[in-house]
């Protein structure tokens, strides 16, 4: 682990930082940042149409990242990948071309679930402001997981979209998205509704699998997976992607334009990606899963992860006074962390940490709907990454419970 930690130049510049914060962002290797580096500084050229050396090598670059991604999420082509600024934006997108091609009407509804982020709450919400759509919010159960029994309850002929995290932002339970699958399958059988999936927090963890979640369309963002900000991807079938009528286009996302109309591109991904795109954001999500294919993959991030989380949850039930929002068991779920203590405001906890150059979050983490659900008003989020050790939790306890004495 500390080898790994070594990857990491922040930790080099910062040498007392403890970063635990991974679930907000996650921090970059030096395969990323000099990757890009080198990028800009040898082949950064515009792509599509230039026919000179540096265009093509840029081009090239796009594309591999394409290629990367979609062999790492199981898409059977790189022409589903699109890529957007970051989650929200590509649920964004989504939403609004599938109301566009009139794949929802008004009156139909859309199921999420309590413990969405607010980048897959939000974007349907505006759907039913601006057109009168149904947003119906699914609950979990004592232990976290999705209430399967509640989402067959209000599975009716108006559901036209299902549109779940794959792991919650702040429980970090893992949702069994392909079980979600089954049952709308069991209950509507060909004709199910489109199963949309927010991977932000399970690409950064696990490995994950289109095929295998058996979803029609699934995004994520880089920045939380070691590549840059401002670039994000929204994976879909080609058989949805075809149908869809984009909400943005112009650039090369066009067919032809006239003076009094225009037809979109018939083209993937050119279809959805109008405008230059962030090509050294394309750069760095290449670097990014190049280096995780450097440590060995998925498997060694499992692994890793999978200690650092029984070890966390060994010593948070030590704590008195402490709620752990999310299970206590290892089992289905990531190094994420949200907790609150009796009588101490979460954002004094931040503080007390930050003096310590120990990073976490505090206050609602996005997941507003869920914080009523669990009737919390504000509340800590611990996060783990591949950079992360025991000596990193062993000083973040031991803080924290100073930080609880000294705050009572």
């Amino acid at each position: 682990m500390s080898n790994i930690k070594k990857d990491f130049p922040i930790f080099t510049t910062h040498p007392d930082l403890v970063y635990l914060d991974s679930t907000a962002t996650s921090q970059k290797p030096d395969m990323v940042i000099d990757g890009v580096a080198e990028y800009l500084r040898s082949s950064y050229a515009n792509i599509h149409r230039g026919s000179y050396d540096i265009s093509e090598i840029s081009e090239k670059l796009y594309e591999d990242s394409k290629k990367i991604v979609a062999k790492h999420i199981g898409a059977d082509s790189w022409r589903e990948v699109i890529y957007s600024g970051n989650s929200t934006y590509a649920l964004n997108l989504l939403a609004q071309s599938i109301w566009r091609t009139k794949l929802l009407k008004k009156w139909d509804t859309v199921i999420v679930s309590v413990v969405e982020h607010h980048a897959n709450v939000v974007p349907w919400l505006i759907l039913k402001e601006d057109y009168g759509i149904n947003v119906e919010f699914v609950w979990v159960t004592d232990n976290f997981d999705i209430d399967y029994e509640d989402l067959k309850s209000k599975l009716n002929s108006s559901v036209k979209i299902v549109s779940l995290a794959h792991v919650s932002n702040t429980t970090g339970q893992v949702f069994d998205i392909a079980k979600v699958n089954y049952t709308l399958r069991a209950h509507y059988g060909n004709k199910k509704p489109l199963l949309i999936v927010d991977a932000s927090q399970s690409v950064p963890h696990f490995s994950v699998n289109v095929s295998e979640l058996g979803c029609d369309a699934l995004f994520f963002t880089g920045h939380k997976v070691f590549a840059d900000s401002w670039i994000g991807v929204l994976w879909a079938k080609e058989e949805l992607l075809m149908k869809l009528k984009p909400i943005f286009s112009g650039g090369g996302a066009i067919g032809e334009v006239k003076q009094k109309s225009f037809t979109h591109s018939n083209k993937l991904p050119d279809k959805f990606e109008p405008g230059t795109p962030n090509l050294s954001g394309a750069v760095s999500i290449l670097r990014a899963f190049e280096y995780l294919e450097s440590i060995w993959g998925y498997k060694k991030l499992e692994e890793i992860e999978a200690d650092l989380v029984e070890y966390s949850l060994e010593k948070f039930v030590k704590i008195s006074g402490l709620t752990l929002i999310g299970s206590s068991k290892k089992k289905d779920r990531v190094g994420v962390f949200t907790f609150a203590v009796t009588w101490v405001h979460s954002f004094d906890i931040s503080d007390y940490l930050a003096d310590k150059n120990i990073c976490v979050r505090a206050g609602q983490h996005c997941a507003e709907p869920f914080m009523e659900y669990v009737w919390q008003t504000h509340t800590c989020r611990m996060s783990l990454q591949i950079y992360n050790t025991r000596e990193d939790l062993d000083l973040f306890f031991e803080t924290l419970e100073n930080a609880i004495n000294d705050l009572k």
